[in-house]
């Protein structure tokens, strides 16, 4: 019984042996097993591992393939740094080119529109013919930039990351663009250019408007898209004073409401100080673009931008007055509640109808509708924007010229008081 014991001993230690040897010349013969501390340092291994390629002469080596990289065109990157703008990706790079295009096309559109315009009163066959060639021509170079600019996009969707979405939102607005463009363009040429040709030359100014709308539209989009990326980037801070300004008015543009917003939220960590915020909109905008013209417009803009910068009372707090869009102007009121707001708005919104604004003799009666709202604690700018939207909307369906306010139970209309105010006019400055 005990040599029987001796021997079972033997056999076991004979057999670890055995098992040792043969660990130790795989270990010496498979170099890639190793010992690992975790698993996300050993996933990481597998990610960057050497990957086989393929040689001419049918041998194979290995090599480090990179991750999927975004990679901005080289005629992005020069026209972005002709303008000394930055860009940390495709989308943004993207996004940053065609605004500037968009601002070069727009400029070509309304030097033909004021062409137009000048033959209005005695317009001749040839010369509409050639207005009319001459927007197919500058409408397909605009199509082959967004064309360009949608197949770089969409050929880098892999490697856009968290952008993808944007990315391709991006790309469905500039195929949407497309069509419209198309549309458009195919309108024009069904016009007769041999009989009546008064009413082909209004036709040809209310198709050049709806080209402008929609650089318009597309612009605004392209700067949401940019706003999105340096707000996801926490690069808000760090933005150029220039970026901010809005060119035509001097206050502050979309990217420069985001900043203050950054600002005020940043030293209100805990959002306990009052904000409240009026987007305002000249009604009937559009009937004087296409009555004066877009450069008009652009100078209308300008003197009510100024205008209501001056009606805003900076002495008894933080308030701005920025231009959000076409002509469209954001209220910023630092420490006032929403019905502080709104009594400011509404003065405002009267002194306005109490002004002429005068161009080239003739007066012009504008008026304003505006949706107020108080900044939530847990608000983004986004849900923030999204109400006092909501509720200019609601004033512009409700008959216009009047005041909607949100203070958390939809937009309700305002029982304003009368402020007396003294009529004035206006000189809208003429370039």
């Amino acid at each position: 019984m005990f040599l029987l014991l001796i021997l079972m001993i033997a056999a076991n230690l004979l057999i670890g042996f055995c098992a040792a040897v043969r660990v130790r010349q795989l270990i010496q013969n498979q170099p890639a097993i190793v010992t690992i501390e975790n698993a996300e340092i050993f996933l990481s291994e597998l990610d960057n591992e050497p990957q086989p390629v393929s040689r001419t002469d049918g041998s194979s080596s290995t090599q480090k393939l990179p991750p999927p990289e975004e990679v901005i065109p080289y005629e992005y990157l020069a026209v972005l740094q002709a303008e000394s703008v930055e860009a940390n990706g495709l989308v943004e790079a993207t996004a940053q080119v065609l605004r500037l295009e968009i601002g070069r096309y727009r400029a070509r559109m309304i030097e033909i529109e004021n062409k137009l315009r000048e033959t209005w009163y005695q317009p001749t066959e040839d010369a509409l013919h050639d207005i009319a060639d001459e927007v197919d021509m500058v409408n397909v170079d605009w199509l082959d930039k967004q064309a360009e600019a949608a197949q770089h996009l969409d050929g880098s969707q892999g490697g856009l990351g968290s952008y993808s979405d944007v990315g391709r939102r991006l790309c469905d607005t500039l195929f949407e663009q497309t069509a419209q463009i198309e549309t458009t363009l195919s309108n024009l040429q069904q016009l007769d250019f041999e009989n009546n040709l008064s009413d082909t030359c209004r036709k040809l100014i209310l198709e050049i408007g709806r080209l402008i709308d929609l650089a318009h539209d597309l612009r605004d989009k392209m700067t949401e898209t940019i706003v999105t990326v340096l707000r996801a980037e926490k690069r808000l801070a760090t933005i150029d004073h220039g970026m901010k300004v809005d060119a035509l008015t001097g206050l502050y543009n979309r990217t420069g409401i985001e900043c203050k917003l950054f600002e005020w939220w940043r030293d209100d960590i805990r959002r306990e100080r009052a904000l409240s915020i009026a987007i305002v909109d000249i009604d009937a905008f559009r009937r004087l673009n296409e009555r004066l013209g877009t450069e008009v417009g652009d100078l209308i803009i300008a003197s009510v931008g100024k205008y209501i910068s001056e009606l805003i009372r900076t002495n008894r707090g933080f308030e701005f007055a920025m231009r959000l869009e076409g002509q469209r102007f954001l209220l910023f009121f630092g420490d006032v509640g929403p019905r502080g707001a709104t009594s400011a708005v509404e003065r405002i919104r009267q002194t306005i109808n109490g002004t002429a604004f005068e161009f080239d003799g003739e007066e012009l009666e504008l008026r304003l509708s505006a949706g107020v709202t108080e900044a939530k604690p847990n608000d983004s700018v986004p849900k923030l924007f999204s109400r006092a939207m909501t509720a200019l909307r609601t004033a512009k369906k409700n008959g216009r010229n009047r005041t909607f306010i949100d203070e958390g139970s939809g937009p309700q209309p305002i029982d304003p008081p009368e402020y007396s105010v003294r009529a004035k006019v206006v000189h809208v400055a003429q370039h």
